[in-house]
């Protein structure tokens, strides 16, 4: 049956290839140093093929005490696959569809997972069942932060809730104004700075012993919040001076602590380094479309845009390589090495060197990929959910 299902997702998706592609811009050169030939694919959602554009964002969790990943499917299942070999170990249902990226907890006896109905789920791995559910008004699709047996998380209508990682019991919530106006679909993640590593004054850690988180709302504003008290800090502002729609700071701030700073990035303006003590502005570099700027090797930074493409910035903002996609959603970079990955909602997985923007080799399943990449550095493996709901496994080998 399985079998079937992937052999019929494979065929409808040829069926469609020529019709989704339309390219823009060159197709990379063909001399890749990158294999990334498929190790394993798993059919985790039976492919729709009444739905023009399907979206699988969920991320994958591996499990590598027990030797299982888990993915989750915009069907609402939650699947975990034997490692070795990808055969489905066993399969929960839940309500609302699962397009977070989950974390394990609690020495890996909890699955930490949102759902599109808002809901964040506490799943006992032993017993496979929820321990504990908290309802949100909004979909959760961010990964949860868990710090010192307190569980954050954030959902698409601007509320950071911390809860009690045992039971569940709400601690405090914090909430920005949502926008009337128009915003971009998604939503920041949560970062966190230990006390240990806050700087000097009044701002973040101040007074806070357990810490600060950071995050961005839809209104452009971004926010240091006291991990324990759920009380702002200080609060910056990356949205357009005058106004108007898509002010989003959708992009998870990345905390550089050695240099005081928070990279966090706004859809309408561009990429901005903030002093972590009280959010003045250090540095700026102009650019649409920017989402999540991760870190990278030798002081380097890596973002994605789906208007101006993928980046590598220096500190300070300066440019060091750009690489223009195709249209469509690109992920939040992945940097293992010295390889900047990024999934393309048309093109799928692409990868570049981080030191010179050089292409080395790509994948395309023919459906494209809108979940995260993932690395599993225990199994060796890297892994990505195509849209139409096949999880591939792959080894990267250089030529």
């Amino acid at each position: 049956m399985l079998a079937a299902a992937l052999l019929a997702g494979i065929t409808a998706t040829g069926c469609n290839r020529e019709e989704r592609r339309v390219p823009v811009y060159p197709e990379p050169h063909g001399g890749a140093r990158l294999n990334l030939s498929p190790a394993l694919i798993t059919q985790v959602t039976l492919p729709d093929n009444f739905v023009l554009r399907p979206d699988e964002f969920s991320g994958v969790v591996v499990d590598a005490a027990r030797r299982l990943v888990y993915v989750g499917s915009r069907a609402g299942s939650l699947l975990a696959l034997r490692a070795e070999d990808g055969a489905i170990a066993w399969e929960v249902e839940f309500p609302g569809a699962i397009s977070s990226e989950g974390v394990l907890a609690e020495d890996g006896a909890l699955l930490l997972l949102g759902t599109d109905n808002g809901d964040l789920i506490a799943f006992d791995l032993e017993t496979r069942k929820p321990r504990w559910t908290y309802e949100t008004q909004g979909t959760i699709r961010n990964l949860p932060l868990v710090v010192e047996g307190v569980v954050y998380i954030v959902n698409s209508r601007d509320q950071i809730f911390a809860l009690d990682l045992r039971s569940g019991a709400w601690r405090w919530q914090y909430d920005q104004p949502y926008p009337t106006d128009f915003t971009v679909h998604g939503h920041a993640g949560l970062s966190y700075l230990p006390p240990e590593l806050a700087p000097e004054g009044n701002g973040a850690g101040g007074g806070e012993a357990a810490g600060t988180v950071f995050t961005g709302f839809s209104n452009g504003k971004v926010a240091a919040i006291g991990a324990s008290s759920g009380e702002a800090l200080w609060l910056a502002s990356v949205a357009p001076v005058e106004g108007g729609d898509f002010a989003d700071a959708d992009g998870t701030p990345l905390i550089i602590a050695e240099r005081g700073e928070v990279v966090v990035a706004g859809q309408n303006t561009g990429v901005y380094g903030l002093a972590l003590a009280d959010g003045s502005q250090r540095w700026f570099h102009a650019v649409r479309g920017a989402g999540s700027v991760v870190r990278g090797p030798r002081g380097l930074m890596a973002f994605s845009s789906a208007l101006e493409g993928i980046f590598v910035l220096e500190h300070g903002g300066r440019v060091r390589w750009r690489q223009q996609t195709n249209p469509g959603f690109v992920s939040a970079p992945l940097v293992v090495g010295d390889v900047v990955f990024v999934t393309h909602a048309e093109d799928g997985l692409l990868a570049y060197d981080v030191e010179t923007g050089e292409y080395l080799g790509g994948l395309d399943p023919g459906s494209g990929m809108s979940g995260p990449p993932v690395a599993d550095p225990v199994f060796g493996r890297f892994y990505a959910l195509t849209n139409r709901g096949a999880l591939i496994s792959f080894r990267m080998n250089e030529r």
